[in-house]
């Protein structure tokens, strides 16, 4: 009777503690890791701006300064002044201030994006080159207003006026444009954030370290009680060490190498082309670009919990050839 009680504390405790911390730790490792998204984000590709694009999905209305700059008046316009690289930068500095909020750094109303590349091309070259391509892609109107003042850009062109003078009255008026636009944007104040505000007091990852610790620390003091209350000699108990370790462990093993799997076959091709991006403007480089992207996120999580299960699975192993190891004339017998 006395594995009854061991054999609960194995399957209701010791098991499912463990599979916990073992996920844990695969997620802290992995996923909280910010080396894990800067290597993602990494790739300019991911930065193109498609032919056709959705209002819903591309705005700046929230923006401050940036109300009337419409993606969708000209996205071959953008892409004179918003290059990838700058894109690029900005995606990796919001990565590194989420995770300095994240690790209580700093708070989320700090996070901010930094709008003065952009002014600086749109007062540049490239702002001559955003003019013309604007004036150019415009929709033709029936209406004689054509005004550009701060925060807002003309949103077609009145048939009265040849592409070549728009062009020229629209890099006239980009100074008076620009002049509404900040140095650097708030994302408690844009569209992205929704009005969302956090102060963490506790660094995640520490706190994600301290679970590891509490749930390693109960999951071992009872996993060592279920092997004395259950195991009568050295090589039961060795068995009862063994076996309630190697089954969590395989479980986040196989969880890993299911992800690590799926990342690195034709699943994410077909989620990707079930998408149909090419048929909303992204070019072939940029659907390429996210099949690595998320091959590489794949890929990484799942190397994650792979090394967190195979230590576990080593640890289970070692314990339970230690078990056969002891001759089977003693492992009956009595405790030296």
């Amino acid at each position: 009777m006395r594995r009854v009680p061991a054999i609960l504390m194995v399957l209701f405790l010791v098991c499912p503690l463990f599979t916990a911390a073992f996920f844990t730790i695969g997620v802290s490792t992995s996923v909280m890791n910010r080396s894990f998204y800067t290597a993602i984000l990494d790739n300019l590709d991911l930065y193109q701006i498609p032919d056709a694009v959705s209002s819903a999905t591309w705005t700046a209305r929230d923006v401050p300064g940036l109300e009337g700059f419409s993606f969708n008046a000209s996205a071959r316009a953008m892409r004179e002044v918003l290059s990838p690289a700058y894109m690029r930068s900005q995606a990796v500095s919001v990565l590194n201030q989420v995770f300095d909020v994240l690790d209580a750094r700093a708070s989320s109303d700090e996070m901010a994006i930094d709008l003065a590349p952009l002014k600086a091309a749109l007062l540049g070259e490239p702002g001559k080159r955003f003019a013309r391509a604007l004036a150019q892609d415009l929709p033709v109107s029936e209406s004689s207003t054509f005004v550009i003042a701060p925060g807002r850009l003309p949103v077609s062109r009145p048939s009265s006026l040849t592409v070549e003078k728009a062009a020229r009255l629209i890099e006239a008026g980009l100074p008076t444009f620009t002049r509404a636009i900040p140095d650097s944007a708030r994302l408690s104040d844009a569209w992205m954030s929704h009005g969302w505000h956090w102060h963490p007091h506790i660094p995640l990852t520490g706190a994600l370290v301290m679970a590891d610790i509490l749930l390693l620390l109960f999951a071992g003091g009872l996993w060592v009680a279920a092997a004395v209350v259950g195991g009568a000699t050295r090589f039961e108990r060795l068995q009862w060490l063994g076996w309630p370790l190697f089954a969590p462990a395989a479980g986040v093993f196989l969880t890993g190498l299911a992800i690590f799997l799926c990342a690195r076959s034709g699943w994410v091709q077909w989620g990707l082309e079930s998408a149909h991006l090419a048929a909303q403007g992204f070019s072939g480089s940029f659907v390429t670009a996210v099949t690595d992207a998320v091959r590489e996120a794949g890929s990484r999580a799942g190397t994650g919990f792979l090394a967190t299960g195979a230590i576990a699975i080593g640890a289970a192993m070692g314990l339970l050839g230690w078990s056969w190891s002891i001759p089977e004339s003693e492992r009956r017998g009595k405790e030296e």
